[in-house]
């Protein structure tokens, strides 16, 4: 599940820009970018399936294909996962307060979609799954707001290489399915052209879903 190496930061390629970023406080930043998302929507409403959770599995299906993506600190060392797994707050129709769950990337989508699914509904815990694990991203959702951007809390840790990604509800324009996306990295592993590798695969496993 936690699978790791030990990145030799004296051969890596990317030693300088992680000593230059390492030198800031606070080295995260973001991009929001606009995605379109009609054909998943027709496809999660031909299968009967979440759109939240078909989103996270197709989301971490790319940073899993990425490796800046995996890089994290681990006891002051970097390290490359093998797989990252998902973290995602959810809410029930009937409750006010939400609730953290960390669950597997494994399976097909629909068998993502549906194993999740399920363990969410049984969760009465604050944080539910697989607990306090390093290798995963975390999201989150506001679905009732047409969003453009949105921060996230306690990125006061320069050690924290965990991506966060956000998103609000989806609008149409021009007769397609729009939804802004807010990706927060960590500019000591990932840059702008790995976030813009993000997109421009997500799309393409949308678009061909």
């Amino acid at each position: 599940m936690n699978h790791q190496h030990t990145i030799d930061i004296n051969t890596w390629a990317r030693r300088e820009w992680f000593e230059h970023f390492s030198r800031m406080k606070s080295p995260h930043y973001a991009l929001a970018v606009n995605v379109d998302v009609t054909r998943l929507v027709e496809y999660k409403r031909e299968h009967h399936l979440s759109f939240y959770l078909s989103l996270i599995y197709l989301s971490t299906k790319v940073l899993n294909s990425i490796e800046n993506f995996r890089l994290r600190m681990c006891d002051g060392k970097v390290v490359l996962y093998d797989t990252i797994h998902t973290n995602f707050t959810h809410k029930q129709a009937e409750e006010q307060l939400f609730r953290y769950h960390t669950a597997p990337y494994t399976g097909t989508l629909e068998e993502y979609v549906a194993a999740t699914g399920k363990a969410i509904k049984e969760q009465t815990t604050l944080f539910g799954g697989l607990g306090d694990i390093p290798n995963v991203a975390y999201f989150s959702c506001a679905p009732t707001l047409d969003t453009t951007c949105i921060t996230n809390p306690g990125l006061d840790n320069a050690d924290d290489a965990i991506p966060r990604i956000n998103w609000g509800k989806y609008i149409e324009r021009d007769g397609r399915l729009i939804l802004n996306i807010t990706f927060t990295a960590n500019h000591r592993f990932i840059d702008g052209y790995h976030i813009g590798l993000f997109f421009e695969t997500l799309q393409k496993e949308i678009d061909s879903i």
